[in-house]
């Protein structure tokens, strides 16, 4: 989804003109199913399983983002839908988090020099402002229930990570050569707005200067109109993120995201911070709280990739990102504490087989395909463990991991999940836009799965997860 605060940026404004008729699935859904389940588990097996239990501790969902994201947001259209199904829910149209985290420690601390990359022979950061702007950061949502347990929303943004590198040099070379596209050179050379409540970080900053981004709106397209703006928008400003997450920046990428899962975890449904997690961890048999992950794209990858416990990995100049190992063994300890409690995962539109081809090797590294295989099977190990700690203590029973992927087959960004056992991996075919036997519009394809009913459904529990999804090799 595009995003920019109170408004959504369409990078092909013109593409539906230009596709056969272009069809959005309209979201809307049914009431949630009036029986009870057949017990109040600890985890659960659907959002509105929860939602049903007035009596359940509250609901955490983390919600992480996929390519493409142009601003804070992208968990808007789920919150809206929970809303309509929650008594005494109420929220504007552009809901308001009740508060921000930003990545703030070892080198994302304010004020830290950014770290040594280079692209094409240039820093990506040139200073500490601009590296500082990039902090990726977690908005915090409460929606309320009548009589009952609040939802929390979690909103992990990632996407400030990647604005230089697409700002300076991929937006500008692609208005040299395809043609500019307005709307991108808009975003990038927006004026720089401090976050008032967080010194030294922005809400938005200058990439590019307006005077530069004039210049190269004034120039004319060269490419053929329908070619230049899937390339705008499906290469240079979505799957750029992607290679960037899978090179020499993943380390920054996880960093990033794992100290975001540490301040989520701290978050109580009151809107304060609390370090109740850590006793919780240490005693699994007491309640606590559950956690539902909904992961866009390759928000997927980069959620499960924060599961490098034990481990002081490094980045392209061999610096450590994290010098304090007892602040990593905390962050360690957060994302153990949250794969435990979580025990449904949703995906909509994975690319881990794409993104596995970067990584074909003998030897696993941090980025490789190996790698998050063997992440995923720790989450099951995880489970397995808080099972019998649970079971030991009397405690409700514990369900067993499991992933649902959707797919659009008209998603020219997502593939379907092996299998990997011992998790239950369940892929589901879903159509985003209406049918088109020529061609649908790519962008609605990819980003219209928190829109789409039969998605929806199965994520609030109006209907069931199909005991058998679709084939994969």
């Amino acid at each position: 989804m595009l995003k920019i605060g109170d408004s959504r940026l369409k990078t092909a404004p013109n593409l539906g003109k230009v596709v056969v008729a272009l069809g959005l699935a309209v979201a809307a859904l049914k009431g949630p199913a009036q029986e009870k389940p057949a017990h109040a588990a600890s985890q659960i097996s659907s959002i509105g399983e929860s939602l049903q239990n007035a009596e359940q501790h509250p609901l955490h969902i983390l919600y992480v983002h996929g390519i493409g994201a142009t601003g804070p947001g992208d968990s808007w259209e789920l919150q809206k839908s929970l809303c309509r199904l929650m008594k005494g829910c109420s929220m504007p149209k552009n809901p308001v988090p009740v508060g921000r985290d930003y990545a703030d420690h070892g080198e994302f601390a304010v004020g830290a020099e950014p770290p040594p990359l280079k692209y094409m022979g240039d820093p990506v950061w040139t200073g500490a402002d601009d590296w500082s702007a990039s902090a990726p950061f977690v908005d915090h949502y409460v929606l309320p229930r009548s009589n009952a347990a609040p939802v929390v929303v979690d909103e992990i943004n990632w996407w400030p990570l990647v604005f230089p590198l697409k700002c300076r040099h991929i937006v500008p070379g692609e208005a040299t050569l395809a043609g500019p596209e307005k709307g991108l050179l808009g975003l990038c050379s927006q004026k720089t707005e401090t976050d008032l409540h967080h010194p030294q970080r922005y809400k938005t900053f200058t990439w590019l200067p307006p005077e530069k981004a004039k210049e190269l709106e004034s120039l004319k397209p060269r490419a053929a109109l329908v070619n230049r703006l899937l390339k705008d928008d499906i290469l240079d400003w979505r799957f750029s993120d992607a290679l960037m997450a899978v090179g020499s920046m993943h380390a920054i990428f996880r960093e990033g995201i794992r100290q975001l899962i540490l301040e989520s975890v701290r978050f109580s449904a009151d809107g304060q911070k609390t370090e109740a997690w850590e006793q919780q961890l240490a005693q699994a048999g007491a309640s606590d709280r559950e956690f539902v992950v909904v992961s866009h794209s390759l928000g997927s990858y980069l959620i499960f990739s924060t599961l490098n416990l034990d481990q002081q990995e490094t980045n392209a100049g061999n610096t450590q990102l994290h010098p304090d190992s007892s602040v990593a063994a905390r962050e360690d300890a957060a994302a153990r504490y949250l794969f435990e409690r979580t025990s449904l995962v949703y995906f909509l539109a994975n690319q881990l087989p794409l993104l596995s081809l970067a990584s074909v090797q003998g030897t696993q590294t941090a980025a490789s395909a190996e790698a998050f295989r063997s992440r995923m099977r720790q989450w099951a190990e995880l489970r397995e463990t808080f099972k019998e700690q649970r079971s030991a203590s009397g405690a409700a029973p514990v369900r067993p991991p499991q992933i649902v992927a959707w797919s659009d087959p008209s998603d020219l960004l997502s593939w379907c999940i092996p299998a990997e056992k011992p998790l239950l991996i369940t892929n589901l075919y879903v159509r985003n836009t209406w049918w088109h036997w020529l061609i649908a519009n790519p962008q609605a394809a990819h980003d219209n799965y928190d829109k789409n009913k039969s998605v929806l459904n199965i994520i609030i529990g109006t209907k069931p997860i199909p005991e058998k999804g679709e084939a994969c090799y």
